[in-house]
């Protein structure tokens, strides 16, 4: 897949994260950027950015970056933000009232960005739910200037059919579930994004009727061009006294694929930058100088969360988060992003872990490899940020140790990760980084072979396919004729069991050990890293390491340092409440011991 272009326009100064304080209650506090435009270009106006809900948001989020980039370049304050009880943003998915929470946060980023361009005069973009919330707003917000409406439901009614649709796909998807019930019985999770029933019915109470005066003078709808079109929203909006434009471009399901698979809609980016660029809005008085009262760090009860830029030239971004009282002798923990996700994790689960564990006397930070979310890769290197193991990602994660250990040089090092993240960890141990434990969860392995990992890989899946296929009867009598299927079912087990029996017996008669993961864990449990390795039943990395560690696990000096342990029902990214309930009680033991 070729890398992508997404460098905005002109060049534009680094965004500034910000906490903002939510009106209704000061203990909760938004995460928003600002993206600032340049003195000379800067006309006097802001622009929202209302991100999706749910995986939508995981897989559209550089995009948004994107799209704040491109309009700050064109002169426009432009602000995207999370949700409280998204992202970063303060709050829980299984908290009352989530959806006037969302259009509260909605309100609160909306008056930031007034304060900040020093002008009453906004136009919203809404992306998906983001759309149906930006609409909602409109009461508490006011009538804005322009409005994007992309990708939008025409209901509240038609996005939740759809989520349910979703959660029934992942779920049949995902045959290592095995559709295990848990105490998620009572949510909907979708792709290990939950929603109680409260909010669920709250979404859906909205309609298009309920638009009661023009939300803005000027819209836009951007619909799929792999959908039927709907009329419905833009003919109420033409009711109300809105100019309407209508486009249809492509990318937007591409965009909305896993992060590591989702590619930015270059059509749909462009469309929305042309139709800004013609919005002039009137002058506006002498902007004031509004930074002062923005903060990138939150002070809560029992622990503080700051954003950070670090490495070489400040590419690199992160959250930090502390506790206001610690003991010296608790660990700090470092979490590597999953895949193309940021750094609050899949489904989220790094925001409430690291709060938890600040609150608890830990120094926790999570950060955005080179490339993804917020960080940007290193100098001359193209700016793409669906690489899932990029070239530099040890690099980074040195960087990051580095941070920790000059933020709390008594304490040692625990570094985490999920899947791709996961193999970061076990590098970050192998390759000598400055750690002193690692928890690796459902790592791929088998990368460490290269092609005759993948081709290990492979052929276990073939394997798996015809033990399945050989169920069938039909199949028995095919092979009893001398069928294809037969030998070629013969060949692949026969080596799959050499294999086998050639990784077992190695180490045993001898003390040297080959070059393979067996050396690997007696190199990590040599350099005296404790390591704990967690495994979804069924996940491939589980039946490489079954295959490939025995040798090592025969020693008592690597079984003194590495355990392994296997969760049910977690499938591989541990999207059940109770499979994340366990993988942190997992932690939180392995941190403590």
């Amino acid at each position: 897949m070729p890398a992508e272009s997404l460098a905005p326009a002109v060049d534009v100064a680094a965004a500034r994260p910000l906490f903002l304080d939510a009106r209704a209650d000061e203990a909760r506090r938004i995460f928003a950027w600002h993206h600032a435009p340049a003195s000379n270009v800067r006309r006097g106006a802001a622009v929202i950015l209302c991100p999706p809900l749910g995986y939508e948001y995981m897989s559209s989020y550089r995009t948004l970056r994107l799209v704040a980039e491109r309009l700050a370049a064109l002169g426009f304050d432009s602000i995207r933000f999370d949700y409280e009880g998204t992202g970063n943003s303060t709050g829980d998915a299984l908290e009352a009232n989530r959806v006037a929470a969302w259009i509260r946060s909605v309100d609160t980023a909306t008056r930031e960005a007034r304060r900040l361009c020093g002008s009453s005069q906004i136009a919203v973009i809404g992306l998906r739910a983001g759309a149906l919330l930006a609409l909602q707003s409109i009461p508490a917000i006011g009538t804005v200037d322009r409005l994007v409406l992309w990708n939008p439901f025409a209901s509240g009614r038609a996005y939740v059919r759809e989520l349910k649709a979703t959660a029934r796909l992942s779920e049949s998807a995902d045959d290592q579930l095995d559709a295990v019930v848990t105490a998620d019985e009572q949510l909907l999770n979708a792709e290990g994004h939950v929603f109680t029933t409260e909010t669920l019915d709250a979404l859906s109470r909205w309609t298009v009727d309920l638009l009661a005066s023009r939300p803005a003078r000027d819209v836009l709808v951007i619909e799929r061009d792999d959908r039927p079109a709907e009329s419905a929203l833009d003919t109420r909006l033409q009711q109300l006294g809105a100019r309407v434009d209508k486009l249809r471009t492509s990318g937007t399901a591409e965009m909305l694929a896993p992060p590591h698979l989702a590619r930015i809609p270059e059509q749909t980016v462009d469309a929305i930058a042309d139709w800004m660029a013609n919005w002039r809005p009137s002058p506006s008085p002498q902007r004031t100088n509004a930074e002062a009262t923005a903060s990138a760090e939150a002070i809560e009860a029992h622990y503080r969360e700051q954003a950070v830029r670090f490495g070489p030239g400040e590419r690199l971004f992160g959250l930090l988060s502390t506790p206001r009282s610690r003991q010296p002798s608790m660990s700090s923990i470092l979490l590597l992003t999953t895949g193309a996700g940021h750094h609050v994790g899949p489904h989220r689960l790094y925001v409430p872990l690291s709060r938890d564990f600040a609150s608890r006397g830990h120094v926790v930070f999570r950060f955005d490899l080179g490339g993804v979310g917020d960080s940007d890769g290193p100098q001359n290197t193209p700016r793409s940020g669906n690489v899932a193991y990029p070239a530099h990602m040890l690099d980074d994660a040195r960087e990051a140790v580095a941070l920790l250990r000059k933020q709390a040089p008594e304490s040692e090092v625990v570094v985490v990760g999920l899947c791709s993240g996961g193999w970061l960890a076990f590098r970050a141990a192998r390759e000598g980084l400055d750690v002193d434990a690692i928890v690796s969860v459902n790592p791929p392995l088998y990368l460490r072979d290269g092609a005759a990992g993948q081709a290990w890989l492979a052929q276990g899946r073939e394997l798996e396919r015809y033990k399945q296929s050989m169920s069938d009867p039909g199949k028995w009598i095919k092979a009893l004729r001398g069928g294809a299927s037969y030998a070629s079912f013969t060949r692949i087990a026969a080596g799959a069991l050499a294999r086998r029996v050639a990784t077992r017996v190695s180490g045993v008669f001898t003390d040297a050990l080959p070059d393979g993961l067996a050396h690997d864990l007696c190199t990590v449990a040599g350099r005296g890293v404790r390591t704990l390795l967690i495994f979804s039943r069924g996940d491939t990395g589980l039946a490489y390491f079954q295959a490939h560690a025995q040798p090592a696990l025969r020693r008592p000096e690597v079984l003194r340092l590495v355990r392994h342990v296997i969760v049910d029902g977690a499938g591989h990214a541990f999207r059940p409440l109770s499979a994340q309930r366990t993988l942190r009680e997992l932690l939180s033991d392995f941190v403590t011991d």
